[in-house]
């Protein structure tokens, strides 16, 4: 369990530990498998096996691949608080220290792609650990976000930050693009890696409007019918019960991973009986997937309202934005969490990752409506549509930490920093 002491999370990992290089070797084979297959596709044996090791000789190091997992989130955790801490202490304002956080990062998963450093595992199955576990790496995920809170705050003291930018919610989308960028990353070409930082830095300093003046979210009502597509199964009479074990089953899967799933709680929490569930679904596999479906033909749905609608192409992007934070926090929610992404078979999940590349290509094309129509600047849309993606699949880790919220007004705040940015 990490302990917070000056605004420092100390760790098990120990400098002078005997076995340090051998273990720190165990842990970047074992995040790498982890990332490719998943903590469920991967076993010991795989990670032994590439090591060139005995399972026994592996067991000297490690006892359950549940620990292992623990220990390679730990680590990921460390790496990104050492970031953190040369940032805060490094001279200049506090924009300028924003800015050397991005780039250590962008520096490290960079390496990582090139070789040059030991893997690092994805947060992206939190919820497969032990509930002790779980809140270790949440405290640290709250340490991280304070930290960027106070940076705001500061900059906003030395005139480099905006005044009107939220400092909670705009902490969280910095997070949540940080988080993001290993996604994105290894799809740029090496020799176009340093002009996607700077796109990247740029958007999120200046934001992605032509005017000099402050973009400003309009809001457009939708109603619940249209927020999710009718035409989602065929069988009209079975959809809204269909639609009632997805959004349920997304929750759940969402909140405690796809291990922590019960299809029994499912049921019971449904008011269902076993029998009436498994009629509609045939295993947990088959509900991760159909839960998948449903969010990626709701989002379709809501970007190609978007692409057909009569206004500029920035105003397209801020009402589709808008329309997904509503949904994602409101009743037609959630939305499925991109890191659940992991628990799925390789070739599953490599299908899922075709079509979530294609919702983002959407993104893409509202934003080079925008470049044409001079109401978004000469930004990269490629960067920029996955700095939306990022945003897109971080809220439920802004809205978290809130008591309660509202859609019009907490869109506007998170997403200020995609449309206006955060310098002054």
């Amino acid at each position: 369990m990490p302990s917070f002491n000056n605004k420092k999370i100390t760790s098990p990992f120990s400098k002078t530990n005997q076995h340090d290089e051998k273990y720190k070797t165990i842990i970047s084979a074992a995040s790498e498998l982890f990332n490719i297959h998943g903590t469920r596709g991967t076993t010991l044996a795989q990670i032994a096996q590439r090591l060139e090791l005995t399972k026994t000789s592996l067991y000297y190091y490690v006892k359950t691949k549940q620990e292992l997992v623990h220990q390679c989130y730990l680590n990921t955790c460390i790496e990104m608080q050492d970031m953190v801490n040369t940032a805060i202490e490094s001279d200049g304002s506090a924009l300028t220290k924003i800015e050397l956080l991005l780039k250590l990062n962008f520096d490290c998963w960079n390496d990582i792609s090139n070789g040059n450093r030991g893997h690092l595992a994805g947060l992206t199955e939190i919820a497969s650990l032990s509930s002790k576990h779980q809140q270790e790496i949440s405290e640290y995920y709250r340490w991280l976000v304070r930290q960027v809170i106070e940076l705001i705050n500061a900059g906003q003291l030395d005139n480099t930050i905006q005044a009107q930018v939220s400092a909670g919610k705009t902490a969280n989308a910095i997070i949540g693009t940080l988080f993001w960028l290993p996604v994105w990353l290894e799809s740029v070409d090496q020799d176009k890696r340093n002009d996607a930082f700077e796109q990247w830095v740029s958007v999120i300093k200046y934001g992605i409007k032509s005017s000099k003046t402050p973009f400003s979210f309009t809001w457009t009502d939708l109603q619940d019918d249209k927020l999710a597509p009718t035409g989602f199964d065929r069988k009209e009479q079975n959809r809204k019960k269909q639609e009632a074990f997805f959004k349920v089953g997304t929750m759940f899967f969402n909140q405690k991973g796809f291990k922590g799933t019960s299809l029994d709680e499912l049921a019971q929490s449904l008011g269902v009986t076993k029998g009436a569930f498994y009629y509609h679904i045939k295993n947990k596999d088959d509900l991760l997937i159909k839960c998948f479906e449903r969010t990626l033909m709701i989002e379709e749905n809501v970007l190609q309202n978007a692409l057909a609608s009569e206004s500029s192409g920035i105003d397209k992007l801020a009402s589709a934005m808008q329309h997904l934070f509503a949904i994602q926090i409101g009743d037609q929610g959630p939305l499925i969490r991109y890191a659940t992404m992991w628990s799925l078979s390789l070739d599953k999940r490599k299908e899922m990752q075709v079509a979530t590349s294609a919702i983002r290509r959407l993104f893409g094309e509202l934003i080079s409506q925008g470049v044409n129509d001079n109401s978004i600047r000469g930004v990269d849309p490629f960067v920029t549509q996955n700095i939306c993606a990022g945003a897109i699949e971080s809220i439920p880790d802004m809205t978290a930490s809130m008591k309660k919220y509202d859609a019009k007004t907490d869109a506007s705040d998170y997403f200020h920093l995609i449309f206006n940015g955060i310098a002054s």
